[in-house]
């Protein structure tokens, strides 16, 4: 007999040792279970008290085999007051997910291999008030706060680090229950099944329900299948199925009271298969079976009869070769419907093919089907009332394939707040036609919008009333070639109240979303253009519109301008001729000229962005024989200068639009002012006057003509900068009673400071004086001229030394006659000293000038 082998010495400890770690491991787990379950009770508790419903959780445990996973067993959220069943049930939440997957990539890879909720059972009651239990949780939910402002929308995010295997929900069950109505059955949306797999970016996505509505059995299948989804894993639908058996719609009313549904049936047996005609989609576009909604009433509905609602289609297409087939298209609500049929091949491809296609729509009047809907007359608010006319036809030879559509909305009322207003028969209608002739390469196209009836004033742009012509014609031809459309304008007639204006141009689209381009090269002229009249004015307080950026994206081309005449602000101009790029939202105008203001005017070289009225602005006007005053009224309704001023404005700003255009302007103005005068004050009288009044006899009063002569010529050079105009060198005005040196400058709101050396010709003085003293040398005076341009004030006036000099001549002059001696030439000396402290003083003054 053999002996049994001896077992080895160290197998005994290992496995003592191995037991040992087991059995921390789970004690660990269930500690680990304990803290997070008593965690989560007191969260649920804090929950509690804010619902107003007892929320409780029956277990809760950290799962390790298989996978990292958290199991929430027993979660109920309770019966509020006055409540008799809980609101939410659920037997069991799972997720599991893979933990080395996510440790080792560094959290780039998140995988969730399961999320299941399982056993949900919700109970939404309806209280005698109206109000669902679900509605009440809301309004327990809803903010403590004011709502923080909508963020600025981004691109989506990435979430590609994200994959689910499988998210579902189980045998979930909605339990619907109407205490308004003792002794009302409990309804139920039974048997709720959904479940998403293998949701990841870059694969396709199938999402399938299933649920036995208002049945035992299961009624309701909706798969809905999307294109590979991107790195944001927001889905595009590609193909939706939908097959239900008959479903008595009635009981569901009072749980959707904004329909009002009273009664009614629902049926549908539909696929539809979206292919390439949306955005991600590939393949061709099917669209099969239908639906049909009989007998809904609703709260308020008007007549006796009831609703009928059908969708009957059985269609094919190809977006991307321009296919399309109608076999049936039958689409009814109620009176209004809309029919169709034929074919259509090719019309992307070199031969396209229309056969007896027709789309006709008849009885579509919104307000006559908000009669059956009430809540659909809410929502219209009365926007639509009458029966909108559409018609599209296409048919071929083998000449020419021809496809003609038709909108008449003449009996149609429409009222659109801040849009438009038009009475029902007041005319507005589109016409238009497409023709395709040869190898399909080029579609002539002709169209014609006539807007006779609209009022477009609402708009706050257009002050075009009814019955004022606006109407819009086009004639033109569509290519296409190697990826590229190209849409020649051959005519382009516009009418809008009595200017009429006409047009050409191409416009070439290429490329795909979102760097899609459009290059354009258009032409306009006419013989007048009275924006006075066309324009409503914009309100001062009224904010612009903001535009986005991103809307010019990719826009490229020039505009061409010729009109006889355009009035504009109550300024007529003649002749004007512009020619202005576009590229993105960058406007450069790289020609514009015109009559206007008496002279011509030039601003080539203006750029500005039009998106963007923060950004950086230039400006260049010439301006040659141009009347100031008369473009002075552009800035202000006052006369402040008059004359014929050549000049040139070159100016750069930080923005143009705002306070930060007159913030951060900065730039020059050079030129001459012929035959000039300045409104805002009679200078010289402004001096003879006070300076007649210090004299120590009497004088007589000089006339004030309320203006200032500036000469025949006046030279002029000033800076921009810091919100003020300053003159580079000082103005010299030569007149035959006085001669001024203008220093200093101005702000741009129109306020003054400019310090001023009148020199006081003899003559003047000799008027002033009533004679009795005539220098020989003009004689100095010096003052500030400050305050609006078109109202300023002589501050700081320097009449001393003027009028000690003419004291002196005049007792100069009575001891000469004493003597026999002459006294002219006594006064020479004082005046150039008079003269020079002026000018020193001066120099002072513009040291600290708008320093304050």
């Amino acid at each position: 007999m053999t002996e049994p082998t001896s077992r080895p010495r160290w197998r005994t400890p290992l496995l003592v040792a191995l037991a040992v770690v087991v059995l921390v491991v789970v004690g660990a787990v269930l500690a680990v279970d304990q803290l997070a379950l008593s965690a989560a009770r007191r969260e649920a508790a804090t929950w509690s008290e804010r619902l107003g419903r007892p929320i409780a959780i029956g277990g809760l445990r950290l799962k390790l085999l298989g996978g990292l996973g958290v199991r929430a067993t027993d979660l109920s959220v309770g019966p509020a007051a006055g409540e008799d069943v809980p609101l939410v049930q659920v037997r069991r939440v799972e997720v599991t997910f893979d933990l080395v997957r996510a440790l080792r990539s560094g959290g780039k890879e998140l995988r969730v291999d399961e999320a299941v909720v399982e056993g949900l059972r919700l109970a939404v009651i309806r209280f005698s008030d109206g109000s669902t239990s679900v509605e009440r949780l809301s309004s327990r939910l809803g903010p403590s706060e004011p709502a923080a402002p909508a963020p600025t929308p981004e691109a989506p995010a990435d979430r590609s680090a994200l994959r689910i295997g499988r998210a579902a929900v189980q045998d979930a069950r909605i339990a619907l229950v109407d205490r308004s109505v003792p002794g009302a059955k409990e309804l139920a949306i039974d048997h709720l099944d959904v479940e998403v797999k293998d949701l990841a970016a870059g694969k396709p996505l199938l999402l399938t329900v299933r649920a036995a509505v208002l049945s035992e059995k299961p009624n309701f299948a909706l798969d809905v299948k999307a294109a590979p989804l991107p790195p944001s894993l927001v889905p595009t639908p590609v193909e939706v199925t939908l097959r239900t058996e008959p479903i008595d719609l009635a009981p569901l009313g009072p749980f959707i009271p904004a329909a009002g549904l009273r009664a009614g049936s629902f049926k549908a047996d539909l696929m539809a298969a979206l292919g390439a005609a949306v955005p991600g989609g590939e393949g061709p576009t099917r669209v099969k079976g239908g639906l049909r909604a009989t007998g809904l009433r609703f709260a308020g509905q008007e007549g006796g009869a009831p609703l009928d609602v059908l969708v009957d289609a059985d269609l094919e297409g190809d977006a991307t070769k321009g296919d399309l087939s109608i076999t049936t298209l039958e689409l009814g609500v109620g009176p209004a419907g809309l029919s169709g049929r034929g074919r259509a091949t090719g019309l992307r491809g070199a031969s396209p093919r229309l056969e007896g296609l027709s789309l006709v729509g008849h009885d579509l009047d919104p307000a006559l089907l908000a009669r059956y809907v009430p809540a659909l007359g809410k929502k219209l608010g009365g926007l639509v009332a009458g029966p909108i006319g559409l018609t599209l036809r296409g048919s071929g030879t083998a000449e020419a394939q021809v496809l003609d559509l038709a909108v008449d909305l003449t009996p149609v009322r429409l009222d659109v707040p801040e849009e438009l207003e038009k009475a029902a028969g007041a005319p507005m209608k589109l016409a238009a036609r497409a023709e395709v002739a040869g190898a399909g390469e080029r579609v002539k196209l002709d169209a014609t919008l006539d807007l006779l009836g609209a009022d477009l004033r609402p708009g706050g742009t257009l002050a075009k009333p009814p019955g004022q012509p606006l109407l819009v014609r086009f004639q033109g031809a569509l290519r296409r070639s190697g990826g590229e459309e190209r849409l020649e304008i051959g005519r382009l007639d516009l009418e809008l109240l009595k200017d009429k204006l006409t047009g050409s141009g191409t416009v070439m689209l290429s490329g795909a979303a979102p760097k899609r381009s459009t290059k354009f090269a258009l032409a306009l002229a006419g013989d007048s253009l009275d924006l006075d009249a066309a324009l409503i004015p914009t309100p001062k307080d009224e904010k612009p519109k903001k535009k986005i950026p991103a809307a010019y994206a990719g826009l490229a081309g020039t505009v061409d301008v010729k009109l006889g005449r355009v009035r504009m602000e109550g300024v007529d101009a003649k002749n004007v001729v512009a020619r202005v790029k576009l590229v993105d939202d960058l406007l450069t105008v790289e020609e514009a000229r015109l009559e206007a203001f008496g002279g011509k005017v030039s601003a080539g070289g203006t750029k500005l962005a039009l998106a963007r009225p923060e950004e950086p602005m230039t400006a260049v006007v010439q301006l040659t024989g141009v009347s100031a005053e008369q473009a002075g009224g552009l800035l202000s309704k006052r006369k402040v200068l008059s004359g014929a001023l050549d000049g040139k404005l070159e100016l750069q700003a930080g923005a143009w639009k705002g306070p930060r255009l007159l913030q951060t302007a900065a730039g020059s103005l050079k030129g001459t002012l012929r035959d000039g005068a300045f409104h805002g004050k009679d200078l010289v009288a402004g001096v003879a006057g006070p300076l007649a009044g210090r004299l120590p006899f009497v004088s007589p009063k000089l006339a004030d003509g309320g203006q200032t002569s500036l000469g025949k010529e006046l030279p002029f050079s000033v800076k921009i900068a810091d919100g003020k105009a300053l003159l580079e060198k000082p103005l010299e005005v030569k007149r035959p009673d006085a001669t001024l040196s203008i220093q200093g400058g101005a702000r741009l709101d129109g306020t003054l400071e400019m310090p001023v050396t009148m020199a006081l010709a003899p003559d003047l003085v000799s008027k002033i004086t009533g004679g009795k003293v005539k220098p020989a040398e003009p004689l100095p005076v010096g003052f500030t001229l400050t305050g609006p341009a078109w109202s300023p004030a002589l501050g700081d006036l320097k009449l001393d030394a003027a009028v000690a000099a003419i004291a002196r001549q005049a007792a100069a002059g009575a001891l000469g006659k004493v003597l026999g001696a002459p006294a002219e030439g006594l006064t020479q000396k004082p005046a150039d000293a008079a003269k020079a402290k002026l000018e020193e003083e001066a120099k002072k003054r513009l040291k600290g000038l708008f320093g304050r």
